[in-house]
């Protein structure tokens, strides 16, 4: 019973890659032709021309701005490309709308809870009374922690084991 459910583990597994893998060659193949176009239009008789610098959305930048984690924190970056992706491609987010940015908020907050403990109480550091620590039992011994099955798909689509993810879940 165990071999087979492993068996099937691996093969969601391998299917969710191929999957990934197909749709980033598929994005592949379909890029370059709306480039030649684009290239083939904009051709006037100068033989050279610049490429004109990618464009940034305004939203995104701000976003990415206002979210200093992003792009620091491998985690947390893979995260939300992987929110991202489902907000887009399952969800049917438009990705320049002020919803899509608060829905990718609001679901990095809820799985990384901790990491944002700070934004919600800034300058309020608190201090417990002086005679509450002695009169408390430690607790000692392994704490567990149950990962939300998106939690477990985020992991194993950034192929971080669970232990290391649980980890980072609650701090």
């Amino acid at each position: 019973m165990i071999e087979a459910q492993e068996a099937l583990a691996r093969a969601t597994s391998d299917k969710d890659r191929y999957e990934l893998a197909k749709q980033r060659a598929d994005q592949r193949l379909q890029a370059p032709a709306p480039q030649q176009q684009a290239q083939q239009y904009a051709q006037q008789p100068q033989p050279q021309q610049q490429q004109a610098p990618v464009q940034v959305d305004a939203k995104a930048q701000s976003w990415a701005e206002t979210n200093t984690w992003f792009g620091q924190d491998e985690v947390m970056t893979y995260a939300a490309f992987g929110v991202h992706r489902k907000l887009v491609e399952e969800e049917g987010f438009d990705p320049q709308s002020d919803e899509y940015y608060s829905e990718i908020d609001r679901r990095m907050r809820s799985e990384f809870p901790n990491k944002f403990q700070a934004d919600k109480k800034p300058g309020r550091n608190q201090v417990a009374p002086a005679g509450s620590s002695a009169s408390r039992s430690t607790k000692s011994g392994r704490r567990t922690v149950k990962l939300s099955p998106s939690q477990i798909a985020i992991a194993k689509r950034l192929n971080v084991p669970l232990e290391e993810y649980a980890k980072y879940v609650k701090d």
